[in-house]
């Protein structure tokens, strides 16, 4: 049994292949231009959701002598075996 959303699909390109009135393939094109940017508004949208903020974050990041202070600190109180 094959895939209902592949068999609609044939059905409405043999469709189209037989259409010969201009009105009626404009119809479609204007539906699928409509389609095709509501698409792309919605995924440039979503790139802006959410603000990072990155550069702020890094600025405030550690700075290298602090990092290796915690990275010996946290390895100091790991318990090694002796």
């Amino acid at each position: 049994m094959e895939n209902p959303i592949a068999e609609a699909k044939k059905e409405l390109i043999q469709w189209i292949k037989e259409m010969d009135e201009l009105e009626d393939i404009a119809e479609l094109l204007e539906i699928k231009n409509r389609k095709t940017s509501v698409s792309h508004v919605a995924e440039s949208q979503a790139e802006y959701a959410v603000k990072d903020y990155f550069d702020e974050r890094f600025a405030k990041g550690l700075t290298t002598e602090e990092s290796r202070r915690r990275t010996r600190k946290f390895i100091e109180s790991l318990p090694w075996k002796k």
